[in-house]
């Protein structure tokens, strides 16, 4: 069986946050923003909801061992780098 063939992606979202080693104030708090993340990988599914990426595959039935799934709420951009 041959490997299937998926596109590598360059994925820029937008990260949530959180914290608890150190205490913020509220004028502290408001000046967080969110962080800009880039992701590369296979991209497996993309709807409009989501968007899957696969890191690691392994055997010639495109198992995945890492995989992450990213809301397309928080994405900004996804880059074709290589593929279909």
């Amino acid at each position: 069986m041959d490997k299937p063939k998926y596109k590598i992606v360059e994925v820029e979202w937008l990260d949530a946050q959180s914290g608890f080693s150190s205490p913020l104030t509220i004028e502290d708090l408001e000046s967080e923003k969110p962080i800009v993340t880039s992701s590369v990988g296979y991209l497996l599914k993309e709807d409009s909801e989501k968007v899957i990426l696969g890191f690691m595959m392994f055997g010639d039935e495109g198992m995945f061992k890492h995989w992450q799934l990213i809301p397309r709420g928080m994405i900004k951009n996804i880059r074709t780098l290589e593929g279909e």
